[in-house]
């Protein structure tokens, strides 16, 4: 979830931020994201070092200052949505971004995908998915070349500015890039050349056997690497369970997009589609939770109507299975968001007029 817009606006959320100061709208929606995003943050800290809470801390500031620069120019105050945004972006950056491409990404947000639509409440695409999407396509190099290794243990990378310190440890890709690509074959029972864990790198033309239960256990627990804050399924579920409780997000589309995201999946690799890993994996790794709770929900972006939420969410299950599986982008779901914020619009339009065309009909 996160701050966006469809052009209309969702009356209960902007009644909400109404509550100003001089300085910053307080809005109590995105306070409870942000409560909902602690075990992310905490995670990715404990998984990949210190350098993860600086990263946090500057997408902030950087995403303050540029939406300050452009609220003063209309006597507004700073919306809290921003500190959203940042925090999204950031924990969808991997460990080891460059500042320039993260302060490039967030500026990019929070400017282009946000304040030239006019602020907080008039924006049509997710701001912090646009961003991504732009330094996705402008630096692919820096965000997808290397990946840090994940600290285990109990105190992970708590005592580590960055995991990344050491050359040798940095892999060329993830786990979920490896099983897409065939180097990863996931198997019911050990056998003699079966990993019980999934190795730290695996080269071009290798393939490794890996028990199901040691790759999902990698999955829920975080012991994969990948981008800062979506490697642990578990964190993403304590953080999205509270926002499902809460109604902080929407549950309708939290449902239809999980549900069709993991039929679709199953089906296809029921028929023996590759490189389609089925419903577990699919779900439950390459941060899927992760924008199911926190970006495909936005309470602006999104539909508002429940129909139009049924059909973006379905729009959005559709779009991020094929992207993944077939494509030779691995941030599937980025793109069907975008492309479900394109529609989410005129899905309510289409709602809202076959309901004053029936309620005409009936008065005739």
């Amino acid at each position: 979830m996160k701050e966006g817009t469809n052009l209309h606006e969702n009356n209960n959320f902007m009644a909400q931020a109404k509550s100003r100061t001089k300085f910053l709208r307080r809005q109590p929606v995105n306070r409870r994201v942000m409560i909902a995003l602690l075990p992310c943050v905490a995670g990715s800290i404990h998984f990949f070092g210190w350098r993860c809470l600086f990263i946090l801390i500057w997408s902030a500031l950087v995403g303050f200052i540029v939406e300050f620069i452009f609220s003063r120019q209309r006597g507004e105050p700073v919306s809290e949505a921003v500190f959203v945004t940042s925090t999204i972006f950031a924990l969808i950056m991997p460990p080891t971004v460059p500042l320039h491409v993260l302060t490039i990404g967030v500026a990019f947000a929070v400017a282009f995908a946000k304040e030239v639509f006019g602020g907080f409440g008039r924006n049509i695409f997710n701001p912090a998915m646009a961003g991504r999407c732009f330094v996705y396509i402008c630096f692919p190099i820096a965000l997808t070349a290397a990946w840090a290794p994940v600290s285990k243990g109990q105190l992970g990378a708590l005592a580590k500015w960055t995991t990344a310190q050491n050359k040798d440890a940095i892999t060329s890709a993830t786990p979920m890039a490896h099983l897409k690509a065939g180097r990863i074959v996931l198997q019911n029972k050990i056998s003699e050349n079966t990993f019980k864990q999934i190795p730290a790198e695996i080269i071009e033309g290798q393939v490794v056997n890996v028990t199901r239960r040691t790759f999902y256990h990698a999955l829920v627990f975080g012991q994969i690497s990948g981008t800062m804050g979506v490697t642990s399924a578990l964190l993403i579920l304590t953080g999205g369970i509270y926002l499902f409780w809460t109604k902080t997000a929407s549950r309708t589309i939290i449902l239809t997009l999980v549900i069709t995201y993991a039929v679709l999946n199953q089906v296809l690799y029921a028929f023996g589609v590759e490189p389609v890993p089925g419903a577990l994996p699919a779900v439950l790794g390459g941060g899927f939770l992760f924008g199911a709770f926190f970006m495909a929900t936005d309470p602006v972006s999104a539909p508002r109507t429940e129909p139009a939420k049924v059909i973006y969410a379905v729009l959005i299950g559709v779009f991020a299975t094929i992207i993944r599986n077939f494509s030779i982008f691995n941030g599937g779901l980025m793109f069907a968001v975008l492309i479900g914020n394109m529609f989410a619009p005129i899905l309510d339009y289409a709602v809202k007029a076959r309901k004053s065309g029936k309620a005409a009909g009936g008065a005739n």
